[in-house]
């Protein structure tokens, strides 16, 4: 009887794995068709801005070889360890990656 319930759970487990890969492919497929039938029209996408970024102070570990700028409320280097300075701005530009 143990043996039988442990078969059944394991073909209950089994078969909700497929319905949940077989429903994500349909919508991968699905949305595939949506936006290739929108671009045969013309229709374009709107993608939605990006939130605005804000500036975030950090400081430069002042060891030799280490240089990594870490947030400014940390007290040890995230890459070297050693102790860092009290805080000193240091601009930093980051690129959104699309």
């Amino acid at each position: 009887m143990g043996a039988l319930f442990s078969v059944a759970i394991f073909a209950t487990v089994i078969m909700l794995a497929a319905m949940l890969f077989t429903g994500w492919v349909m919508f991968i497929v699905v949305r595939a068709l949506i936006f290739g039938v929108m671009s045969m029209f013309g229709v374009r996408r709107t993608m939605p801005l990006p939130m605005p970024m804000r500036p975030t102070a950090t400081v430069r570990c002042q060891t030799q070889g280490c240089r990594a700028i870490n947030p400014a409320d940390a007290r040890f280097c995230r890459r070297c360890g050693r102790g860092l300075p009290a805080a000193q701005p240091v601009q930093v530009r980051r690129a959104a990656v699309w």
